[in-house]
């Protein structure tokens, strides 16, 4: 009985929290020597790359490997030999609405043949820090960390992992959060392990903006992204996947990587595939990309700031804009991201383009109103209020169809900044074609810019008029009962 009782306390003691394998046998094979083969025979494939700097993260894919284990090869080929005690494993959330990283808390990830150990203190230490919570339901059944960890043993052999997933409504600023809880475990043992796999394209993933050219324009779009992920650079990531649609999964973690890597840090592309080169199947496709940061790995834990617009643009940021606006608009009705890419590349890091404004992007189409939308007050940097009020204006301004892409060469482009808004006691002290005006009454509220009464020729009361039955009132409204805030704007136009 004694040796019984003991057999008993022995195993409730020794019981591990494992994370068991859920996609082996399906996106990779069960036995493990067959793997192991396997694995070896992508590396060997791989070319040999002599990287004398220090590897600071890598990208990979996370589909099957008939799909996208060639291209895993390559990147892991680059940590081969190399000698990394802790990786930071960040995947994306197949199932998890969340914002913020999702940490597990695991004894070990189990896989074929092997067991990887989780670094618990590190984990448990990660979520004490905000933007990370412990979520072991958000890797139950997420393969995006599992299949990269075959990879990792064959070139590593022995190391620990700090998993994560990054929730799929994770927005720059909580990629700031996390990057900084990172940032401060990252030392010369550690590398970042992003997994991602780039566009979904075809109507089983619902996205289709172009039908013609598609491994072109695929490849155009998903390496349009690829060229923004640099330091600092999830603001500008997060716009091109919004205005494009790019159906990247993964670009959550890759706007964490890009706010946790050093600003001296070089980016290098090993190679680009999708799945439709591999079977010949373009109706539905998938972009599986492998590439590399070297760097130092100095830290840079500086907080961001942010400034109020300076109230003035010169003629190079006002160029810039109208740029900005026209290859947002393409890419937003056509899906193509080359040109966007290529304008957000030379952002100019300026108080005029980078300071925070209200801005109204307007769209007229042979001389006639075909969509304007805006931001009153400024909640974000100009050149992403651009972006944002770009798009809106082309497919929800409820009062006209979307923008559609024929339209494209007769729509003309207008951006209005604005001046914080300013309340007024009375509508008399309303100067027509200097002050926007915005109105409100009864629980409803309108805006006009101040280009409206000097283009439709309107008086103060045929303006205050047309404001009050644009907030749904009567067109006296404006008279008793009605606060007034005004603005003034630099206006501009292609």
């Amino acid at each position: 009985m004694k040796i019984l009782f003991l057999m008993v306390v022995i195993m409730l003691f020794s019981t591990k929290d494992l994370r068991e394998p859920v996609v082996d046998g399906r996106f990779y094979p069960q036995d493990p020597k067959v793997l192991s083969k396997e694995i070896k025979n992508y590396l060997k494939k791989a070319p040999k790359i002599e990287e004398k700097e220090r590897v600071l993260a890598v990208v990979s894919p996370h589909a099957g490997y008939p799909f996208s284990g060639e291209t895993a090869g390559r990147a892991f080929k680059i940590l081969e030999g190399k000698y990394y005690k802790k990786i930071i494993l960040m995947g994306t959330s197949h199932t998890s609405g969340a914002s913020g990283a999702l940490l597990a808390d695991y004894d070990s990830f189990e896989i074929p043949g092997a067991s990887i150990p989780v670094l618990r203190e590190y984990v448990k230490k990660l979520s004490k820090e905000e933007g990370f919570k412990i979520s072991n339901n958000a890797h139950t059944r997420e393969h995006s960390l599992e299949v990269q960890l075959p990879f990792l043993k064959e070139v590593l052999k022995e190391f620990k992992i700090i998993p994560m997933v990054i929730g799929a409504s994770t927005t720059p600023e909580d990629a700031f959060k996390v990057a900084k809880g990172l940032k401060e475990i990252l030392d010369e043992e550690t590398v970042i392990v992003v997994s991602c796999d780039f566009t979904h394209y075809g109507p089983s993933y619902g996205y289709i903006p172009f039908r013609n050219e598609i491994p072109r324009k695929m490849k155009e779009l998903d390496l349009g992204a690829w060229n923004l992920l640099n330091p600092e650079s999830a603001e500008v990531l997060n716009a091109y996947v919004e205005a494009t649609g790019a159906t990247i999964c993964g670009e959550k973690a890759l706007m964490v990587l890009s706010e946790v890597l050093p600003r001296d840090s070089k980016k290098h592309l090993l190679h680009y595939t999708t799945s439709g080169e591999i079977i010949g199947d373009w109706e539905n496709a998938v972009g599986y990309l492998a590439g590399y940061f070297t760097g130092k790995g100095e830290k840079n834990l500086e907080e961001k700031k942010f400034y109020q617009h300076k109230g003035s643009l010169n003629e190079e940021e006002k160029n810039y804009l109208l740029k900005l606006s026209r290859a947002t608009l393409k890419a937003h009705i056509l899906g193509e991201g080359k040109e966007l890419s290529e304008v957000l590349q030379k952002l100019p890091k300026t108080e005029g383009i980078l300071g925070i404004s209200g801005v109204f992007v307007t769209l007229k189409e042979e001389g006639e109103l075909r969509g304007c939308i805006g931001s009153i007050q400024g909640r974000e940097p100009l050149y992403l209020g651009v972006i944002e009020n770009t798009c809106n204006s082309a497919t929800k301004d409820p009062r006209f169809p979307q923008v559609r892409g024929y339209e494209l060469p007769k729509i003309q482009i207008e951006i209005s900044v604005l001046t914080p808004l300013k309340k007024i006691s009375s509508y008399r002290e309303i100067i027509l074609g200097r002050h926007g005006v915005y109105l409100h009454k009864m629980g409803r509220s309108a805006v006009f810019l101040p280009q409206v009464a000097t283009e439709q020729r309107w008086n103060l009361e045929e303006f205050l008029s047309h404001l009050s039955m644009k907030a749904g009132l009567s067109k006296d409204a404006y008279k008793e009962g009605a606060t007034f805030e005004v603005f003034e704007a630099v206006i501009f136009h292609e």
